[in-house]
């Protein structure tokens, strides 16, 4: 039985994403990259999963982090 993903999941594994970038210090092609892969996991959980809302959830943090 597998297990439904909320919005609240969603944005919990935006922030962990973001955290992860922050503490590796990622290049512009790696935030991509590690940005896309979550995104595919994402979009097989659910098929309502909204990117966009994923991805600017991420960039908030980096820049409040910044």
């Amino acid at each position: 039985m597998s297990m439904k993903m909320t919005r609240s999941h969603f944005q919990a594994l935006a922030t962990m994403t973001a955290d992860i970038i922050v503490s590796i210090n990622a290049t512009k092609d790696q935030v991509i990259k590690i940005t896309d892969e979550v995104i595919a996991v994402c979009e097989e959980a659910n098929p309502k999963f909204d990117a966009d809302r994923f991805e600017t959830w991420i960039q908030d943090i980096l820049i409040n982090n910044s």
